[in-house]
């Protein structure tokens, strides 16, 4: 057998690595990482992808999601730009993710390899002298790599954009942050490439929340994006194929990479991270299937409506409440008022609710005819009020209510229709989870009532979503009730009271059907 020559060994090399990129990144691997390469077979997928990209043969737009510690940052943000200077040195690439120093950390790795003497040898590739820095480089042939963070992608322009993780943890946590990234992404981002036709935009991340990126790019299917989802354990959704015709083959169950991802390393991850944190990043679902912060089994005891022809199975002489979330502007979250009816033994029953996206006049339920009388709505806080006269009402006093309170209480004056409100103290935006705790533990002891029909529904469809969900109007104003009730415990005895009449709020207090109070 004849032996070749180390030149034509080379060469050999070089052709096929250029060819494929699942090859380059074996190669190329020991340039820029002391840490043997691994092989595995997820690996070769994400290649494929990229590749069929680059030549035309899948869609120019593609969101990956997988986990932490799966090499997609090297294999997609410092392989896969360098490989594609192997093939094409004029294309011009923009890569972003959440923070600045992640993506020059990337940057630099790639120009590590790119001016390393294996890449050398095979493309020789010579970079600008007055534009090679960490950040941005260019080469002679008008190549180019620049890295920025992701809110912050404007001015220049390429034929690939690079989004790897644009949004921390941290960050994930914040409506305001996420709006913000969403913003960037649906204005900024398409604007960036030079050719929206072919030029190609690769998203990969770890799922966070149900509305970061990757859901944006879900909730929206004619940004035209593939999906490339790759959970930890193979979780048996069948989704669809990719336009590459890839399909995720594993048995349910099935570790994606076990020598990497051990049973020991997942117990340690599960442990640390938490069901809602670990259902995210490692199996692609910002919300656990199961063990989520609300279960539904807790809610199995659904009361039954009152009909004309049967009288339902809500107690009578509950102590009714009123609890509220609030969104005046109308826009993006809900308005919602909820009814509270309280039994003797401690049992919540959610009696009735409003919530819709509105401003405040119909939230309130007020009405002002031709001649500028104000009257009440059929629906809103105002009829619920009428109808129920709550013995109190609890909303939260953060900066929202502050701004409204005085058109609250203007429209009670106006329409003569009070209730005693005291305001809750406030836990901060960020803590939702730490609000909903005392709900929780009702709710985990079924001591939590909620009526079969939509009322119901949409409180479980929320709360099986919940922290990570769109919105959590509904378990923002249901924690209210649990704290209300927590903070008034002691006085929970359903002992008669005599009650003297304080201020105009209170005409409503002492009009309710029960007999005793928290």
């Amino acid at each position: 057998m004849a032996q070749i020559s180390r030149r034509e060994a080379q060469e050999y090399e070089r052709e096929l690595c250029q060819r494929n990129f699942v090859d380059f990144i074996q190669f190329a691997w020991p340039q820029i990482d002391t840490a043997p390469f691994r092989a595995n077979w997820h690996i070769k997928v994400l290649a494929d992808h990229l590749q069929a990209m680059l030549d035309g043969a899948a869609e120019p737009r593609l969101l990956i999601n997988i986990c932490p510690g799966s090499a997609k940052s090297m294999i997609v943000n410092v392989m896969f730009p360098a490989w594609v200077w192997t093939r094409d040195p004029s294309k011009r690439i923009i890569s972003a993710s959440h923070k600045e120093k992640l993506a020059i950390r990337d940057s630099v790795k790639s120009r590590r390899l790119i001016q390393s003497e294996w890449y050398q040898r095979h493309w020789p590739t010579q970079l600008q002298g007055d534009q090679n820095a960490k950040a941005a480089f260019e080469n002679l042939s008008g190549g180019a790599r620049e890295a920025m963070p992701f809110t912050s992608m404007t001015g220049s322009r390429g034929n690939i954009v690079i989004i790897d993780d644009p949004l921390s943890v941290d960050d994930a946590k914040s409506p305001a942050y996420r709006d913000s990234v969403k913003e960037t992404f649906l204005e900024a981002v398409p604007s960036r490439l030079n050719n929206p036709d072919t030029d190609l935009i690769i998203v990969v991340m770890q799922r966070l929340h149900e509305e970061d990126i990757s859901g944006v790019i879900l909730d929206k299917p004619d940004l035209g994006y593939d999906h490339l989802c790759i959970p930890l354990f193979a979780d048996g959704e069948v989704r669809k194929p990719t336009s590459f015709g890839w399909t995720d083959h594993r048995e349910e169950g099935e570790n994606m990479f076990p020598a990497r991802y051990t049973d020991r390393v997942v117990k340690g991850y599960k442990s640390s991270l938490g069901p809602f944190a670990f259902a995210g990043q490692y199996q692609q679902r910002p919300v656990p299937a199961n063990d989520g912060f609300f279960l539904a089994e807790w809610f199995e005891d659904r009361y039954k409506l009152k009909t004309a022809d049967y009288p339902g199975t809500l107690p009578k002489h509950l102590h009714y409440y009123m609890t509220s979330d609030h969104a005046p502007s109308g826009n993006g979250d809900y308005n919602v008022f909820r009814i509270w009816g309280v039994d003797t033994t401690k049992q919540l029953w959610l009696v009735d609710s409003f919530r819709k996206k509105c401003i405040m006049d119909e939230a309130m339920g007020i009405v002002r005819d031709s001649s500028g009388k104000t009257t009440i709505a059929e629906t809103g806080a105002l009829a619920l009020i009428q109808k129920y006269s709550p013995m109190c009402w609890y909303p939260e006093n953060d900066n929202t209510w502050i701004a409204i309170k005085g058109f609250v209480h203007s429209a009670m004056v106006e329409t003569q229709t009070f209730c005693r409100i005291q305001e809750l103290p406030t836990k901060g935006s960020g803590d939702k989870m730490g609000k909903a705790v005392a709900y929780q533990a009702m709710a985990s002891m079924k001591r939590i009532h909620l009526p079969e029909g939509p009322i119901g529904d949409e409180a479980l469809k929320e709360y099986a979503t919940f922290p990570n969900g769109k919105h959590d109007d509904q378990v923002d104003a249901d924690g209210a009730i649990a704290r209300a009730l927590a903070d008034a415990m002691p006085a929970f005895a359903p002992e008669p009271v005599v009650h003297k009449v304080r201020d105009e709020y209170e005409q409503r207090y002492v009009g309710n059907d029960s007999d005793s109070c928290w």
